[in-house]
């Protein structure tokens, strides 16, 4: 019989509690280790305090010894005369004053002065009638001299430093035994009652536990109702979460089969909503994600299952009564009520979502098969562009297939060098020479012929290969180039999921550096999109090719809401104007509007613009008009293999649309 998750919680619980007793009782182990080691300490002290007895005894003898060798010398120079004895007599002196100094160091300060008072004193008068007796002796007096050193003071002063001596050590002796004592003493009182202390607690401890084990059964009993209902909640934003999901939809998919009915599954996934998080922080796209909810549940009454899947995903499930459309009906209900204006902080926010859908029993039977049915709908969604619903059909895995073969082969067209730059000019408006070309890439595939950029970019982008096709495109861009004369400059799109890898400089200066091309001839080109996704990343990106010497242009100026911000943000050195305004600015007032203030404000910022998409002769008047620099499009030339630009620049650089003008 399975145990209930409360149960195992509460053996959980009452193991931790023994753990915990454990524990106090290791610590009472550990303060029984501590008394052993304190009774370590009192025999190292006890020891340490012979070794000091020792001591003083050594000095006391050493003062004693020292006397004696100075009243010997004394009276040796007395009976013969001699000046040697005399001479030795006064290098025996520093003996006595050395021993006499170690004996203060060790003996208690209360006794050092009185040492100091009987031991010094009658050790420097000792000395002195010596000396006197020395003076006599050198006066011819030999029977003075011996008077001295045989008298009553002088036998007075000797016994006065012996007992100086003596009294000094029995004080040391004292000392000792003193500390010695309350050592002991100390040591009986304390680790008796340490010990008991430490059984009384541990047993309180004990005790006191196994009483509150019985209190926390009764309480995870009566929480675990709570606990069930939590685990199966998002904790954002209050709806089932994805283990709620599976189990929810596991038991509709069991009651759906007996009653033969069918079951819509519709995976959500929010547009726009990493922009949210990068530019107001993460409290704005939590917001955001309760926003979202609140939405669906007050608009899909109906719903079977309202789960967050996890991230800005979420999942609706509908009983299916087969109608006609009906699950476009629901999905267009969907998009439509979470593309309404959201409020966070102040700022007017709208997320959007794509949805995907799959039903059962006609796309899959388990609950694990139709989410990821309805998964593979939605990145087909994605696929197509933001806002739209994809329901699921058999084509998709088919697709899925033919995408792993061109995925694959993309990769062999990588290595095997397949992928061929192709040279679009960018000209200089007014006189029409060639100041450079954007290198744009064509797959020459062994089966399919020359393949355009939109049929494998995006491809490139999704799988992670963008950057090495980055980078083998500009190695070979830039060998083909270094051909090219050295005013002739090369520009190269960035992808936006390439901003965010930091060694991105790095290689780019590898390929220039093993191609031999200057890092001033080169243009690297970003989109907007790229710098939403991580702007720090982006301006340390930046700054690192700036320092190497390469240029950096704001790729489709105009078309984002940020674009102003970044040049505010960035070092950018040029700007490109977004086709779509090129091509619509003879017709329609507000391109042309928006072309001729981002002329002005490039010139204020001195900032060179270039204008794309230039298809006539018409545009290329407008824009040499109001001051644009330089420009690329049909006009001028389409995307050329190598040889055919070395042959443009070999005619003087002439651009076609130039000369037509002429």
């Amino acid at each position: 019989m399975n145990q209930m998750p409360t149960s195992k919680i509460m053996r959980h619980t009452a193991a931790t509690a023994r753990r915990t007793v454990l524990l106090a009782l290791s610590g009472a182990a550990i303060v029984i280790v501590a008394v052993v080691l304190e009774r370590t300490n009192f025999e190292r002290a006890q020891s340490e305090a012979m070794v000091r007895l020792f001591e003083a005894n050594r000095a006391a003898s050493a003062i004693l010894l020292a006397d004696e060798r100075l009243t010997m010398t004394a009276n040796m120079a007395v009976a013969t005369g001699e000046k040697r004895w005399i001479e030795r007599y006064e290098r025996s002196l520093a003996d006595i004053e050395s021993a006499i100094e170690r004996a203060k160091e060790l003996a208690p300060p209360s006794a050092v002065t009185k040492f100091d008072n009987e031991t010094r004193v009658a050790n420097d008068r000792l000395v002195a009638l010596e000396r006197a007796a020395f003076g006599e002796m050198e006066r011819g007096n030999v029977r003075g001299a011996r008077r001295l050193l045989d008298s009553g003071l002088y036998a007075h002063h000797k016994q006065a430093l012996v007992e100086g001596s003596n009294a000094y050590f029995q004080n040391v002796v004292t000392q000792i035994r003193g500390e010695v004592l309350v050592l002991q003493r100390r040591t009986e009182v304390y680790l008796p009652l340490i010990i008991v202390i430490c059984g009384l607690g541990a047993y309180y401890l004990w005790y006191r536990l196994n009483v509150s084990l019985g209190r926390l059964h009764k309480a995870f009993v009566r929480a675990e109702t709570t606990i069930r209902r939590l685990a199966m909640k998002d904790a954002l934003t209050g709806l089932a979460n994805r283990r709620a999901l599976f189990v929810e939809l596991k038991s509709m998919l069991k009651r759906a089969e007996r009653q033969n009915r069918k079951l819509a599954v519709f995976m959500i996934d929010l547009d726009r909503f990493k922009p949210v998080n990068d530019q107001y922080g993460h409290l704005a796209g939590d917001h955001v994600l309760k926003e979202v909810a609140e939405r669906l549940v007050a608009a899909l009454p109906d719903a079977q299952i309202l789960a967050r899947y996890g991230g800005d995903e979420f999942v609706v499930v509908y009983k299916y009564d087969g109608e006609l459309k009906a699950d476009e009906v629901i999905a267009r209900k969907i998009i439509e009520v979470l593309a309404n204006t959201m409020s966070v902080d102040g700022q007017a926010l709208q997320v959007g979502a794509t949805i995907g859908s799959a039903v059962y029993p006609d796309d899959a039977c388990s609950e694990e098969g139709l989410i990821a049915k309805a998964d593979l709908a939605l990145r087909r969604g994605k696929s197509q562009g933001i806002g739209g619903a994809v329901a699921y059909n058999t084509y998709m895995d088919i697709d899925l297939d033919a995408r792993s073969r061109l995925e694959a082969e993309l990769r062999n067209a990588i290595a095997t060098g397949e992928l061929v730059p192709y040279f679009q000019p960018i000209v200089d408006i007014h006189t029409g020479t060639v100041q450079g070309f954007e290198v744009l890439c064509r797959w020459n595939h062994p089966t399919r012929g020359l393949l355009q950029p939109q049929d494998f970019i995006p491809l490139a982008e999704t799988s992670g290969l963008i950057g090495e096709l980055t980078i083998a495109l500009l190695r070979s861009a830039c060998s083909g180039a270094a051909r090219f004369p050295d005013c002739v400059r090369l520009a190269i799109n960035i992808a936006p999921c390439q901003i965010q890898n930091p060694v991105l400089a790095h290689s780019i200066l590898a390929v220039l550096s093993e191609t031999g091309f200057s890092p001033a001839r080169l243009e690297v080109e970003l989109t907007e999109t790229a710098l939403v996704f991580d702007l720090a990343a982006a301006k340390h990106v930046i700054a690192t090719l700036k320092g190497l010497g390469i240029k950096v242009a704001l790729d489709d100026f105009g078309t984002g809401y940020s674009s102003l911000c970044y040049l505010s943000e960035l070092p950018i050195d040029l700007i490109k104007i977004d086709r779509t305004f090129i091509r619509t600015m003879l017709t329609r007032e507000e391109s042309a509007k928006i072309v001729t203030a981002i002329l002005g404000l490039s010139k204020s910022l001195q900032l060179t613009t270039i204008a794309e998409g230039v298809e006539g002769e018409a545009d290329a008047e407008f824009l040499k008009t109001h001051g644009c620099v330089l420009a690329q499009g049909s006009y001028y030339g389409m995307p050329m293999p190598l040889d055919d630009a070395m042959s443009l620049l070999a005619r003087g650089g002439i651009a076609p649309g130039q000369r037509r003008v002429a």
